[in-house]
């Protein structure tokens, strides 16, 4: 099993065995469409999708229409993620080998370049906000026990340092909009929590006390407030809080898991991930809740932003 963005996906849950090719053909499978991030300029989205069999990058326009897949390599190509002026994305790849390495390409799927090399598990890349570093978690081992570090490097892949070195797992960094810390989940004490660094690695500080599992926090544009995944109400949702870790809002109330939220650049929305269909979809929603509609469709239908999910009152 690996964890990726908090949430324990097996490889095979992205994967038809061969064995029902034949079954597939009569009742085709719902992709997975997942880990979406906008463009700077709030006109894209790129995200994960296996629709057409191997997870791939792909960039649609911000409603949900006009997907374009970018990259066409076996292995699992994934969490992409926009430079600050949107002209480069930045992403995991196994590129066909055993190693999960960090890529940048073009904004176009042009021009791919390999910035890491350590053998292991690269994922989950993020730029920093003026575009000269990256942040990334990695594991030395592809297989469990995990144990997860974070590591800052440039956004040549020089520089490369690991920011993270207790014994714990700490994954899913992502700047501050000042680009001066880092949020980041880790399990240093039973339990997966949301955390603040520098971007040093120096002054972490737990950002709310919970007994729940709190993942992949996201600071809003403003940095008043954080969009992270909790099972505090016994199911995977996607919450609000504000940054110094109080007054949580629930945003998403279904019975299915919702997860891996990312803010808007305007901080209007919060793009996430929702099984509410039971394959992983991508959803968007105003940063109170509101307005919640699907992105993401089979290829056939070609369906813009859908209507409105039905919503329970958001809980305090």
């Amino acid at each position: 099993m690996r964890v990726v963005r908090g949430v324990s996906l097996s490889v095979a849950a992205l994967f038809l065995p061969a064995a029902s090719a034949s079954r597939a053909q009569e009742a085709p499978r719902a992709p997975n469409n997942m880990f979406a991030q906008f463009s700077h300029d709030g006109e894209k989205a790129a995200f994960t999708s296996d629709r057409d069999g191997d997870p791939e990058i792909y960039v649609m326009s911000a409603d949900g229409s006009n997907p374009v897949r970018l990259t066409r390599e076996p292995g699992r190509d994934a969490h992409p993620y926009f430079s600050p002026d949107d002209k480069r994305i930045v992403f995991q790849s196994p590129r066909g080998g055993r190693d999960t390495l960090i890529y940048v390409m073009d904004a176009d799927g042009s021009n791919v370049r390999r910035l890491t090399t350590m053998p292991g598990f690269s994922g989950v890349p993020v730029f920093s906000p003026d575009g000269r570093r990256i942040a990334f978690q990695r594991s030395a081992t592809l297989e469990p026990p995990f144990q997860w570090h974070i590591f800052v490097m440039n956004a040549d892949g020089s520089g490369l340092k690991q920011i993270t070195l207790d014994a714990s797992s700490n994954q899913a960094p992502n700047w501050s909009r000042d680009g001066r810390r880092l949020i980041f989940f880790s399990d240093r004490t039973g339990k997966n929590q949301l955390y603040s660094m520098n971007a040093d690695g120096s002054a972490v500080r737990r950002i709310a006390e919970t007994t729940s599992d709190d993942t992949s926090g996201s600071w809003s544009p403003d940095g008043k407030y954080i969009a992270f995944t909790s099972d505090r109400d016994g199911n995977p949702e996607v919450y609000r809080m504000n940054a110094d870790g109080s007054r949580a809002l629930r945003l998403t109330n279904n019975s299915a898991i919702e997860r891996a939220p990312f803010w808007s650049p305007d901080g209007k929305r919060i793009v996430y991930v929702s099984h509410l269909n039971g394959n992983a979809e991508i959803f968007v929603m105003d940063a109170d809740g509101s307005n919640q509609r699907r992105l993401t469709y089979p290829p056939r239908t070609g369906t813009p932003a859908g209507p409105p999910v039905p919503r329970k009152p958001a809980s305090r």
